[in-house]
């Protein structure tokens, strides 16, 4: 197995012997992506590649070279991690000129809804297909170029552009079902303009399909956000405590305190936490995550062990046990984590 070091070492390589003409520039990436195209650093590698490419060439030449090299997912998708960065910063001009590289390759937003669907892991998949039960065979696309427009979403709704990222959120949703993320950001819109039952809907789907711990926090956040704003203030502060469960946010906190005030009431929190369940349950939310999702995943790990997928089937375990936080499954992670000792080479 390759050390982070050595594959440090070739960044750095890479980075000292870039052309100093630069006609030559493209030339010179085309052939490092050619020679790690199989290499354990390839990712590390295209990295550099993608950050030297936008910082060297025009939208126009950037097209050019992803023409000529092998691997331009993996540079598209380096691009995109930039992107998601400067927005996780809140830096939508960043993100945007970094984004613009790779923007023809994201889904029109505007094409005809339902002639295929993407998901951003099996999990989704699979959830979709037993959930829901298509009668049709279905045209599935990788979900790169999805989350290309996701991402313009995100932007154009740190930039205000509302109706621009309504228009991607929703087309997104068709075409993506069953993304929590999507429904997420489409509930942000819903909750500026206080479509109160709307929003609801939305967080209702998002409890529903939630398989990321943070997005499963967040749509209890959401709920509770609901129930402040229809005055049920007891069932708010069970859906904002619930939401700690799987992520601490400042978020929480300061709600509380709104709680507190409004009400003019102190939160019993011991009665809360040890009667939650009944308190969600007198109003049709659900405690926890959607148990379907927790069995495809325990499911899907047993798949990947029977064919030697090891690394696969410990990561949807440890998925599974970070939404449940139960110890059931420690055990089977266990026998896992003995196996890739036992038979994995380093």
């Amino acid at each position: 197995m390759i050390s982070q070091e050595s594959c440090a070492g070739i960044i750095r390589h890479i980075k000292e012997h870039v052309p100093g003409d630069k006609a030559q520039v493209m030339e010179y990436l085309v052939a490092i992506e050619d020679h790690y195209a199989v290499h354990p650093c390839r990712k590390e590698v295209s990295g550099i590649i993608a950050s030297l490419a936008t910082r060297s060439f025009s939208a126009d030449e950037f097209q050019t070279f992803m023409s000529r090299v092998k691997n331009p997912d993996t540079i598209t998708e380096s691009v995109l991690s930039s992107v998601i960065l400067f927005l996780d910063n809140r830096d939508a001009g960043s993100a945007l000129q970094e984004l613009l590289f790779i923007l023809p390759y994201a889904e029109d937003p505007y094409q005809e809804p339902g002639k295929f669907l993407a998901f951003r892991d099996f999990i989704e998949y699979a959830y979709y297909i037993s959930s829901f039960t298509p009668d049709q065979d279905l045209k599935i696309h990788p979900y790169l170029n999805s989350d290309i427009l996701f991402q313009y979403g995100r932007i154009c709704a740190l930039k205000e552009e509302k109706e621009m990222a309504r228009t991607i959120f929703v087309f997104l949703s068709r075409i993506s079902p069953v993304n929590t993320a999507i429904l997420l950001e489409l509930a942000e819109i819903l909750r500026e303009e206080r479509s109160l039952d709307e929003f609801r809907h939305l967080t209702n789907l998002c409890l529903q399909y939630a398989w990321i711990p943070e997005e499963l926090a967040r749509s209890y956040r959401n709920m509770g956000y609901y129930l402040t704003e229809t005055g049920d203030y007891a069932g708010a502060a069970t859906c904002y405590l619930m939401s700690t469960t799987w992520e601490d946010s400042a978020v929480t906190a300061s709600e509380l305190m709104f709680i507190r005030e409004k009400s003019g009431k102190n939160l019993d929190i011991s009665f809360i936490l040890s009667h939650g369940r009944e308190i969600l349950d007198e109003r049709n939310i659900p405690f926890g995550p959607n148990p379907e999702i927790i069995d495809l995943m325990v499911d899907y790990s047993d798949e990947l062990k029977q064919d030697g997928d090891l690394f696969e089937a410990r990561k949807y375990l440890s998925l599974a046990k970070a939404l449940e936080l139960s110890d059931r499954l420690e055990r089977k992670i266990e026998v896992i984590e003995r196996f890739i000792e036992d038979y994995t080479v380093f």
